[in-house]
């Protein structure tokens, strides 16, 4: 058995939907988790820009894929620029984002 098996249902204007949606879309939450964090009253932090961070995350963790095979294939020795370079993206992001 299910444990979330009841159904709430409201009505909105169209105003009022698009605002919700607008809100929902920008944390990444699907619209039921969205909503119970709403009803739980926490705070729902938005963060602008956040589809940025996470292209240049994944950039970040492919640099650090690109270097661990260098450096496990013995192409690279000494790969200690090349990590500075990489604590130095993570830290520029860190700064943005808060």
């Amino acid at each position: 058995m299910r444990k979330r098996n009841k159904i709430l249902n409201i009505r909105l204007t169209e105003d009022e939907l698009r605002s919700v949606k607008v809100m929902q879309a920008a944390t990444n939450l699907n619209m039921r988790d969205f909503i119970w964090e709403c009803l739980k009253k926490k705070p729902i932090v938005i963060k602008p820009n956040g589809d940025k961070i996470v292209i240049q995350l994944k950039h970040i963790g492919n640099n650090l894929n690109q270097l661990t095979r260098k450096v496990n294939s013995g192409q690279i020795r000494d790969c200690s620029a090349e990590l500075e370079k990489i604590y130095k993206q993570i830290e520029e992001m860190e700064e943005k984002w808060q």
